[in-house]
């Protein structure tokens, strides 16, 4: 069973990437069918979404093309190295060019060491390389510098790593690329950790009240500017008077939830409510059965 920390990793790179290539969470890669990547990443060559993906900083230029991820709460062993470097071989086999990255919030020593890794040329402190036939790299997010280009990988660490990239993301997410939404996606993602009875250890500081007032933010800007963001914001603004930020990445967890698409009706349904009660009553549908979320969507009367 995944932990919230690798949940969060999975939320983050997902609300980042969406719409800027082709996401796959728990990408198979056969064979054995049995592998599988936490997320796969192939970019699109839209222009506009080119320049939206180098928009991101380091992450913008990790996707350069098709990639796999994998997040690691606590540091690799060398066996996990290993595992992951058989899942990439097996995917450059059956797909073609793939590279793929390792997001390791502690520093794996042994792996590092026994594997011969380098500090990668031309990329910054925290980024190693195996083989230059081998395109596995390593992450650590600990020794990674402290500035906007690599807040979002920071909020896939753990510790005084996540704690210090909650409280850069708390005073800056208005000046990112998809701030807003990393933002409210964190925020969530610890709030439901918490009613799960799983909480982060770096709770933090911020509260689902502040991310609220990000969504009534968006939601004036919209009607007020008549402007659309992408489907990476989670809404279409000035249309429908504006839809929750956030909606989109609730939609998605309904239907991992419930192991189904959701219809245009349930789909509407969810952004009338989300705009009327609000994420935190969300949040606590979400931990609802699969078959009484269904009578949630479905119910015009529930709240």
């Amino acid at each position: 069973m995944g932990t919230p920390y690798d949940t969060l990793a999975k939320d983050l790179l997902e609300v980042l990437l969406d719409d800027l290539g082709a996401v796959e969470r728990e990408h198979e890669v056969s064979p054995p069918s049995s592998q599988r990547a936490d997320l796969r990443f192939v970019p699109s060559d839209d222009p506009a979404k080119v320049a939206a993906r180098r928009a991101l900083g380091l992450l913008g230029r990790m996707t350069e093309s098709a990639t796999l991820f994998e997040a690691f709460h606590d540091a690799p062993s060398l066996a996990e190295v290993l595992r992951c470097l058989r899942k990439l071989l097996n995917a450059a086999h059956t797909e073609g060019d793939t590279q793929m990255w390792l997001l390791c919030a502690g520093r794996p020593d042994d792996a590092l060491a026994r594997l011969d890794a380098r500090p990668s040329a031309h990329w910054p402190r925290g980024f190693y390389a195996l083989a230059p036939a081998l395109p596995l790299r390593l992450v650590v997010l600990a020794e990674l510098t402290t500035d906007d280009d690599t807040l979002a990988l920071r909020l896939m660490g753990a510790g005084a790593t996540l704690r210090a990239a909650l409280a850069d993301l708390r005073v800056r997410y208005g000046a990112l690329p998809r701030g807003r939404t990393l933002y409210v996606t964190v925020v969530q993602r610890f709030v439901a950790a918490r009613r799960r009875g799983q909480p982060l250890q770096e709770d933090p500081v911020i509260d689902l009240s502040e991310a609220e007032k990000i969504l009534a933010d968006t939601h004036r800007a919209g009607r007020d500017e008549g402007i659309a963001l992408g489907r990476h914001e989670g809404i279409a603004l000035g249309r429908h008077e504006g839809i929750a930020l956030g909606v989109s990445l609730a939609a998605r967890l309904c239907e991992r939830h419930l192991g189904r698409a959701l219809s245009t009706t349930e789909r509407d349904t969810l952004a009338t409510r989300f705009e009327g009660l609000g994420p935190d009553r969300l949040g606590e549908v979400l931990d609802l059965a699969p078959d009484e979320l269904a009578h949630w969507l479905a119910d015009p009367d529930a709240r």
